[in-house]
């Protein structure tokens, strides 16, 4: 159970960078992409929090249940901001609606959208496995 902890926390970090970067890079823009930079940074934080109590956990530092249920709101909110990214980032439907130009894995929204709906249930299981005392 501690081996899958690990593994969701590196997801998670690589998640938040990739999504800094991803986004930053979209910044000026407008349209779809451009996100407001302190709500990207609110997520960054949030999530960040998050996982540094869930690692901090998993390292025997603390046991702390303020800790854990500030990990579990973290890992929440960041959780619902991604999602809320994701919500914004959807192909236009209409008459004049341009198609988007290079949806790839690496270049659309697939990689956010495998990375978000993975941290959702990601934290679905950390908040289950701290809750019940199994990491």
């Amino acid at each position: 159970m501690t081996v899958v902890a690990w593994i969701l926390v590196a997801l998670g970090v690589l998640a938040l960078v990739l999504t800094q970067v991803r986004l930053r890079a979209y910044s000026g823009r407008g349209g779809m992409t451009d996100i407001a930079p302190w709500i990207l940074d609110l997520h960054s934080l949030a999530g960040g929090v998050g996982l540094l109590l869930v690692a901090l956990r998993l390292l025997d530092v603390h046991e702390s249940g303020a800790a854990m249920w500030l990990a579990i709101v973290g890992l929440g909110l960041a959780s619902l901001i991604g999602l809320s990214f994701l919500a914004r980032w959807r192909r236009s439907v209409g008459r004049h609606a341009v198609e988007i130009a290079g949806d790839a894995w690496t270049s659309g929204p697939w990689l956010s959208r495998v990375a978000h709906y993975g941290m959702t249930l990601g934290t679905v299981f950390l908040a289950w496995a701290m809750l019940t005392d199994r990491i």
